[in-house]
């Protein structure tokens, strides 16, 4: 089987078939002619089987910047399933995954257990919050915004990614594809917030379903004030719909703790996405770590060669010394889904709930292990408006 990039528009056409054939969507011949991202794809004896978008970001941990390869539309021609087609595709992104400098990477999965067969485990889940207009009443009105449509592009970049920088895994953005610079055509709207030096500190995406609800697709603020200002804007649509729909909220998020009543308001869980670590040692180098010291011995169980192994983490003052070796005597064990939920995830384990995690072994105490990798605010975001 060969595994390679689409090289033609013959090529994206049959991967948009196949997509189609997959999930199940009505392929239009006269508008489904291109794919602009890349596709990887997988090959039997000539023919286009297989295929997965292929996506390059940058993203935030601990305040450092890692590569990331973002995974989406993965799919295969119904009659050519179960002949390793995926698998293949998977192993070439680990291949290939050090010479794109690709540290991490992230998916939405369908399955959580198949995706586990690639090395991916579920983050933390998030979930979406409705809040009826009338409990937002204690949030004074705002009309202090300003519409995106365009122009702003490199002020509403560097607001984001001053954001991105406050919540591990969100990716960083430097260009227009990520935000919709069309409001009146696709009523998707983006406000941008300015704190009293003229500064943007804040911004609200959202769409509108009249009567029922105001849905918030993003909402990223720098501070309380942008935060209020902007939930206060936003209640200038109250006259028109009942419900505040807001999407990717996490336990402590901002708005999550923002509203005084909570009667009528309600919860719901959303699929989380998935990650998987392609280079271990560059994750344990860009950990922030505590101050006092400690040490641990990690061994990884990998397919990757590079991340399996045991890495010796000597830390303080915020700062580590790792050294690998092939084998030796360990604190902790993890599979690689293990490691990405323990060590990306932002759960904050402990001894106590790490050993119900599938791929974990406990040799030794490992509190030192446990302290490095405390709860951290975590929300994955890639482009939702490109993707």
């Amino acid at each position: 089987m060969e595994i390679r990039y689409l090289a033609n528009d013959s090529e994206a056409v049959e991967y948009l078939r196949i997509s189609a054939a997959s999930f199940i969507w009505k392929f239009d011949k006269n508008e489904d002619t291109h794919c602009e991202m890349p596709v990887l794809g997988a090959f039997h004896e000539g023919r286009l089987i297989a295929g997965v978008e292929i996506f390059d970001f940058k993203t935030n941990f601990c305040g450092n910047t890692l590569g990331a390869v973002v995974v989406s539309g993965v799919c295969s021609q119904p009659e050519y399933r179960r002949m390793g087609g995926i698998r293949e595709i998977f192993d070439k992104i680990g291949e290939t995954a050090e010479e794109n400098n690709w540290a991490v990477g992230f998916l939405h999965p369908f399955s959580i257990s198949y995706y586990e067969k690639f090395g991916y485990a579920s983050l933390n889940r998030m979930f979406s919050v409705k809040v009826p207009f009338e409990n937002l009443k204690n949030i004074p009105r705002n009309n202090d915004v300003t519409l995106y449509t365009g122009a702003q592009i490199d002020e509403l970049c560097e607001l984001h990614n001053k954001c991105a920088l406050k919540e591990n895994l969100i990716c960083f953005r430097n260009d227009k594809k990520h935000f919709c610079d069309t409001p009146l055509e696709s009523a998707d709207y983006t406000y941008i917030h300015r704190n009293k030096n003229g500064t943007a500190d804040g911004y609200v995406r959202f769409t509108v379903k009249r009567p029922d609800t105001l849905t918030v697709e993003e909402l990223f603020v720098l501070s309380p004030e942008a935060l209020t200002a902007l939930v206060g804007f936003l209640r200038n649509y109250d006259g028109i719909v009942k419900h505040l729909i807001v999407k990717n909220q996490y336990q402590g998020s901002p708005f999550a703790v923002l509203t005084d009543r909570i009667d009528g308001v309600t919860y719901e869980s959303v699929s989380a996405a998935a990650a998987r670590i392609y280079n271990l040692e560059a994750v344990l180098k860009n950990n922030t770590y505590p101050e006092e010291y400690g040490k641990f011995r990690l061994k990884s169980i990998d397919t990757i060669s590079r991340n399996n192994g045991v890495f010796e983490v000597e830390y303080r003052g915020g700062k580590a010394e790792i050294t690998y070796k092939p084998d030796g005597e360990y604190d902790i064990a993890l599979t690689a889904p293990a490691a990405a939920r323990l060590l990306l995830a932002g759960e904050g384990h402990t001894k106590d709930t790490a050993v119900f995690i599938d791929g974990v072994e406990l040799k030794n105490d490992a509190s030192d292990f446990f302290r490095a990798f405390p709860h951290r605010a975590t929300r994955f975001t890639d482009s939702s408006w490109s993707i």
